[in-house]
């Protein structure tokens, strides 16, 4: 069981979400690829250095247009989701599994899939 996490619009809708990825118990944190725009908003992230520019840039702060919120509705900040991903990547028990990259691609240690996933 995991749980998924989002960018959405601020105001006045969460409709349209961008999916981040998922965090799994014993996994790495698996990201979401995305190449699109939303709205006037290009989404073009590959790496993780990618995804933690446009995060800070698009929500790390109350006016930004667009929050993190996981699949249950709570919001969480830019900080703490960057702090979430860093602490699984150094959890021993995700970095033993096995299995991590055998149906994810492997960037830099992350892992990224480009198909849809809940």
């Amino acid at each position: 069981m995991g749980t998924n996490y989002y960018a959405v619009k601020r105001k006045p809708t969460i409709s349209e979400p961008i999916h981040i990825g998922k965090s799994s118990m014993g996994w790495l944190f698996l990201f979401r690829t995305q190449n699109d725009t939303w709205g006037e908003i290009p989404v073009v992230w590959n790496t993780y250095n990618q995804i933690k520019e446009w995060l800070n840039k698009y929500t790390n702060g109350k006016d930004k247009p667009y929050t993190i919120v996981d699949e249950y509705d709570r919001e969480i900040s830019y900080k703490e989701f960057i702090d979430l991903v860093d602490r699984k990547q150094k959890d021993e028990c995700c970095l033993s599994n096995p299995d991590n990259f055998k149906y994810n691609k492997n960037v830099d240690g992350y892992r990224f899939d480009d198909r849809e996933f809940s």
